[in-house]
């Protein structure tokens, strides 16, 4: 083991450390997690269970109720104001999850992120020259012209350019504020999340700290991240580990969302269309002020009403969500009490939810948008949403008829193109 690498475990360890001095093990966040129940562990003792996640983050083998917990962890968050001694649980309890499966016997732990890692980035490499010639592409290489410094770095994170309407509608509202901004993110700028999960701590490290290297010599002190999940891996497990290392965060990471909130009052003055739309959110709990951004924007568009619907919140996104027939119930109660409440429009937030339901207003009362395209609407800025269509194809061969000009303007090779949509459209 090299020193680095001693160094990058020994931060994970101090962490656990702490953790296990300030944990009373009283069970609280335990009982506040929605995922115990459907993952069949509601009955499990709380303090006994809260206990084993501590013997975990501590190198120990814990127990199997808390492997269960670990790998139930959606990241909702409902565990963190349950916690009454300053510990943040959603962190410990992935903590656990990471050094449990760091545990197993099997392949090497850089082997087992790898391949869901290249599939990723194989996917968003594709995905997104579908969708988007080479020069709207090059708008995510953006810097300002000047060379000095930007207000903000915009973090794009690696999956939301596989819908990069989302990212551009974004990218159009800063230009409307005369925001400055450089654009960082994509796969080679990865916050590490693959290796974080897989408890391969050691490459999580080198990754992440690559990554707030790269957006920290933009040399501004505010990045904002639209990823939920690379503002969480971030935000919570790499940016402390950092500043624990070299002795200070090179900048604060911010929910993009939240930033276009604190600015809801200068975009309500350059709205230019009604937009006539009884909307319900498609809402995550990860970051509370996000929905609350998003509910303060939603209320300055001239003619959207919001509509709420009494539906569990549970989750970073889609993605982070099991068993799948849990995920599935959530889902169609979710779409049942729209219809019932008679929204014309079910808003999406975060892009792995709006890859997973674009295309599930068929047949229904209410379309499915982004929440991007809503503010979009009123601000008179427009994208379309390429991959709802490509979703709605369906077909490879008649995507592949569909995009030819851009499969030839961007140089992809078809059989990589029929692997990444054979792999992103299965099922």
């Amino acid at each position: 083991m090299t020193a680095e690498t001693s160094e990058y475990l020994d931060l994970f360890r101090a962490r656990g450390a702490a953790i296990a001095d300030a944990c009373t093990r009283c069970g609280d966040c335990f009982r506040a997690c929605p995922m115990t129940e459907p993952g069949g562990i509601a009955d499990a003792d709380p303090s006994a269970t809260t206990a084993a996640i501590v013997d975990l983050v501590t190198g120990g083998v814990g127990n199997d109720d808390a492997i269960r917990w670990g790998e139930l962890c959606s990241g909702s968050g409902n565990c963190i104001p349950a916690c009454r001694h300053g510990i943040n649980p959603r962190f410990m309890v992935q903590l656990a999850r990471g050094f449990a499966r760091a545990q197993r016997d099997g392949a090497p732990l850089e082997t087992r992120w790898r391949k869901q890692f290249q599939t990723m980035s194989r996917s968003v490499r594709v995905l997104s020259r579908l969708q988007m010639p080479p020069e709207t592409l090059a708008r995510f290489r953006h810097a300002p012209q000047t060379g000095g410094k930007p207000d903000v770095v915009f973090y794009t994170g690696c999956n939301v350019l596989r819908t990069p309407h989302i990212a551009l509608l974004a990218l159009d509202v800063l230009d409307k504020l005369e925001v400055s901004y450089e654009v960082m993110g994509g796969v080679g700028q990865c916050c590490g999340v693959y290796q974080f999960r897989e408890g391969d701590f050691t490459n999580n490290s080198k990754m992440a700290n690559a990554t707030i290297e790269g957006l920290a010599s933009a040399g501004t002190s505010t990045v904002l991240s639209w990823c939920p999940s690379c503002q969480l891996n971030l935000g919570e497990v790499s940016l402390p580990n950092y500043a624990a290392q070299f002795g200070e965060k090179p900048f604060d990471l911010n929910p993009f969302l939240v930033f276009l909130g604190d600015r809801a009052d200068r975009l309500a003055g350059m709205m230019v269309n009604r937009v006539e739309k009884r909307v319900a959110l498609h809402e995550r709990p990860v970051f509370p002020q996000t929905m609350e951004a998003v509910k303060k924007l939603l209320s300055i568009i001239p003619g959207v009403e919001l509509v709420e619907l009494d539906v569990p919140r549970i989750g970073t996104q889609a993605n982070t969500i099991s068993p799948p027939k849990f995920k599935q119930e959530l889902l169609e109660r979710e779409f049942r009490l729209a219809a019932e409440a008679g929204v014309t429009t079910l808003a999406t937030v975060y892009h792995a939810d709006h890859r997973e339901i674009c295309d599930a207003a068929t047949g229904r009362s209410f379309e499915i948008i982004n929440f991007m395209e809503i503010l979009g609407e009123g601000l008179g800025i427009d994208c379309a949403d390429l991959y709802k269509r490509l979703k709605e194809v369906k077909d490879i061969d008649d995507i592949i008829v569909e995009t030819a000009p851009l499969i030839e303007a961007n140089k992809l090779d078809l059989d990589t193109v029929r692997d990444a949509l054979a792999w992103e459209f299965a099922g």
